[in-house]
């Protein structure tokens, strides 16, 4: 006998009765995967997920990001406090609701403050007296004095990412050496050079220093003093300090907007551990740093990632980048056919490559991007106007999982249709981007 259908409202009640008949850890661990927005719906359907998504380890890994703090009331807060936030990213806040953030929140070891605009903002972090991770990204508004007399305090701090500061005196920049438990540190000053010594001494004196972001540093006349320890140490310190290291370990390194020269060969030795380097708007690059940048590639034997950001011309220095680069993004700069094709056959380990609003090689080089570069797994030609043609050249790419194309194209929705019939829709590809990024204008954020 046939059997008859349900009908769809209590096939639903039905699936509903078996989903919750999941263990709760099972049910947790999907939850864990959610954005936060399916999140909240899912909260909102009854008091078992009511009670799962409000728990610690579901939020352990989030970012809480607060626009309008004036529209949140006690409710939203204790929620916060039970599920433990740790991390919260601040737009807008006045001076009353910052207030309310950290004593209703007094355990948050990561912050992100959009703009700190008084002092009296700035001597509230006082109260996070486990803070680990501190971002500021607009400090224009205080003076370097208030900025650092304050942050000194965070002996746990693990990452301090200043932004739009600007030091006037080494004597204030020196205090940083503090900071022990320092891993990053980032310094984005506002069109004033970095004191240089007061630079090196704190490079030198942080022992667990592994990633550093600097910009504005040096002037005309400058090299990179701050990476060259001295025989005499030009800044004394006293017997409870501790000696400088005898060399850098960083991992990663950014310089943004450094000035005229780059890099020069007495700081190879310095830079030997650098896995990550990247080098955004140097003035004046190709004429006076090329030559140097050339040998600093030539010598970084752990360099995996590459990035390049609107630097003219990649052709001058590509015989010098590593066989061991894994990963490179080229934005807006220029690159020919022979570079990509000496690309090819220098880093043959590449994995990842970003060429957005690059310019400078043809159709016909991309087509042959399959055999050019066949171990990639991730392409993005964002800003480059692809054709249908190249589109079903790139399908070729057998171990490609991601392509961006977004921004200035101009395929077809059949052409989209057979990219993904002919790579069995195993290639994630974005051909339109839904939302903007509002981080600010750093190399790294938190």
């Amino acid at each position: 006998m046939q059997e008859k259908s349900m009908p769809a409202s209590n096939t639903g009640i039905m699936r509903a009765t078996h989903l919750l008949q999941l263990p709760q850890e099972m049910l947790t661990e999907i939850i864990m995967y959610l954005p936060p927005a399916e999140k909240s719906k899912v909260r909102a359907t009854c008091s078992l997920f009511k009670d799962l998504v409000d728990q610690p380890v579901v939020w352990q890994k989030s970012t809480i990001v607060l626009r309008r703090i004036s529209a949140f009331n006690a409710e939203f807060w204790d929620v916060l406090r039970k599920r433990k936030i740790t991390s919260v990213e601040v737009k807008e806040i006045g001076l009353k609701q910052w207030q309310k953030l950290l004593r209703f929140m007094p355990g948050l070891l990561d912050v992100t403050v959009d703009s700190l605009w008084s002092e009296e903002l700035l001597q509230g972090l006082q109260l996070l007296t486990d803070l680990q991770k501190l971002h500021l990204k607009t400090c224009s508004n205080l003076s370097e004095r208030s900025v650092i007399r304050e942050v000194v305090h965070f002996q746990h701090l693990t990452h301090l990412l200043l932004c739009g500061i600007t030091f006037l005196s080494g004597s204030e920049l020196i205090r940083i050496a503090c900071l022990q438990n320092l891993h990053t540190l980032s310094l984005h000053t506002v069109q004033k050079d970095l004191p240089e010594k007061a630079l090196e001494y704190v490079l030198f004196h942080l022992p667990k220093l592994r990633e550093l972001s600097l910009s504005y540093i040096l002037s005309k006349e400058h090299f990179l003093l701050c990476l060259s320890l001295p025989d005499r140490h030009p800044i004394p310190y006293s017997s409870e300090e501790s000696p400088p290291v005898p060399k850098l370990q960083l991992h990663t390194l950014a310089l943004r907007q450094t000035g005229y020269n780059l890099l020069s060969e007495r700081f190879l030795d310095q830079l030997s551990t650098i896995h990550t380097l990247t080098v955004c708007y140097i003035k004046d690059f190709l004429l006076h740093s090329v030559d140097v940048f050339g040998q600093v590639l030539k010598n970084l034997p752990k360099l995996t990632e590459l990035n390049l950001l609107w630097i003219s011309n990649l052709d001058m220095f590509v015989d010098n980048i590593p066989s061991s680069l894994v990963k490179l993004s080229v934005i807006g700069t220029k690159l020919s056919n022979s570079a990509l094709s000496c690309l090819s056959d220098k880093s043959w380990k590449l994995r990842e490559m970003d060429l957005t609003l690059s310019y400078g090689f043809d159709e016909k080089t991309l087509k042959q991007f399959p055999h050019l570069f066949p171990l990639l797994t991730r392409l993005c030609l964002s800003g480059f106007v692809l054709t249908d043609n190249i589109l079903l050249s790139l399908a070729k790419m057998e171990s490609l999982q991601e392509l961006d194309v977004t921004g200035g194209t101009n395929l077809t929705k059949e052409a989209i249709q057979n990219f993904r019939i002919t790579t069995d829709c195993r290639v994630h590809l974005l051909v339109e981007r839904h939302s903007v990024s509002s981080k600010c204008d750093c190399l790294w954020s938190t």
